[in-house]
């Protein structure tokens, strides 16, 4: 089958790189990475993918400048296996540059394709979390079908249990770690760390734990799906966790924010490994460590506020470590020189709203 992981745009180089850590070869390309491979590697990418949003099977591709056209064609798309008679569907459709623009009627036909192939219309939904989903792309006149392997989107691990306002989401925070190279060598710290996402994140990767190993996805109400297969996916990845062996901190000056930290390590089953506590750039004698953080911007801060928090940021961390590597979100390069004038951006994102970029300063 054709696969297609699903990655921000600035974020597709780090899902190719896990990739290529699970013996997959992918091909980068705007919005993701493009890769072969059958249900092993639906599941796989399924339970390991740190940094993807969801992990899509590109059904069929042809090119349609009519409705009639666009029905014959995707009736001829391999439908079964992927939906059953029980099961919701949620088709989503966009066009660009396109004769057939009209979304809607878009989806209308697919529909009636969906029924002409399989000789039964399965009921719909509007959520694409629950049931199948189909997501119908044309653009320039040629129509890519895919069905959503993941069901909800892949950053909704299922360990979040108590929330703060705005809090990063957590592929965004894994890539966050994995750009950072950091795997559990030296102590970790994250000074602004709100409801614990960062820390918990670069716990599980540190450990080796996948992701997703307590959620359910998609394909697993697929008729074609092998419970033999996924279990034995699951036990041969249990079976390579491992100890961390070094600090791992979180600090934030909101103490709800801290018990929410505490909660949600304790779902996620990292609390032995992640400390939180509610202090304000503490006192710290390591001679190296790492941190990885997004410190508050926004619309809550005035501008003057925020650069004395990414100064403060700056200061502290010279002050406290001899050896470091730091890894820090801003939504503007002058702000990131608050904190040092050698800050590089990495790379960029979109967090909630909000074009950010990641920048690293190291000593």
């Amino acid at each position: 089958m054709k696969l297609f992981a699903v990655a921000q745009p600035g974020l597709e180089e780090v899902t190719n790189g896990e990739l290529k850590e699970l013996g997959i070869d992918g091909k980068v390309v705007p919005g993701g990475v493009e890769f072969e491979g059958g249900l092993r590697e639906v599941y796989l990418t399924n339970l390991w993918l740190r940094g993807a949003s969801r992990v899509l099977v590109r059904l069929c591709t042809f090119r349609a400048k009519h409705f009639g056209e666009l029905v014959r064609k995707a009736s001829k798309c391999p439908w079964k296996g992927f939906i059953t008679r029980e099961l919701p569907i949620k088709i989503r459709a966009t066009s660009r540059h396109s004769k057939l623009y009209h979304t809607k009627a878009i989806e209308e036909r697919v529909l009636k394709a969906i029924g002409q192939a399989l000789g039964f219309t399965p009921p719909l939904t509007t959520y694409e979390d629950e049931g199948t989903s189909v997501i119908v792309r044309f653009e320039n006149d040629v129509c890519t079908i895919s069905i959503n392997s993941s069901g909800a989107l892949l950053h909704k691990r299922g360990y979040r249990v108590k929330d703060v306002e705005a809090p990063l989401r957590e592929n965004l925070a894994a890539a966050m770690v994995l750009i950072s190279g950091w795997r559990g060598e030296v102590p970790f710290i994250d000074p602004f760390c709100g409801s614990g996402t960062i820390p918990i994140e670069a716990a599980l990767i540190a450990a080796n734990i996948p992701p997703e190993i307590k959620r359910e996805f998609a394909f697993m109400k697929w008729e074609n799906f092998d419970r033999g297969l996924w279990e034995a996916l699951k036990e041969e990845a249990l079976s390579k966790v491992r100890k961390v062996n070094v600090p791992i901190l979180g600090f934030d000056i909101d103490p709800l924010a801290v018990d929410s930290a505490v909660e949600n390590s304790k779902a996620a089953g990292v609390d032995r490994w992640v400390e939180f506590k509610n202090l304000s750039f503490p006192h710290l004698s390591f001679e190296r460590a790492v941190i990885v953080t997004n410190p508050p911007y926004g619309k809550r801060l005035s501008y003057k506020n925020t650069e004395l928090i990414y100064r403060q940021l700056g200061n502290w961390v010279r002050h406290s470590f001899r050896e470091y590597s730091l890894y820090f979100l801003s939504p503007d390069r002058n702000l990131a020189r608050e904190v040092s004038p050698d800050s590089e951006m990495v790379t960029y994102f979109d967090n909630g709203g909000i074009k950010v970029g990641l920048y690293r300063v190291e000593a």
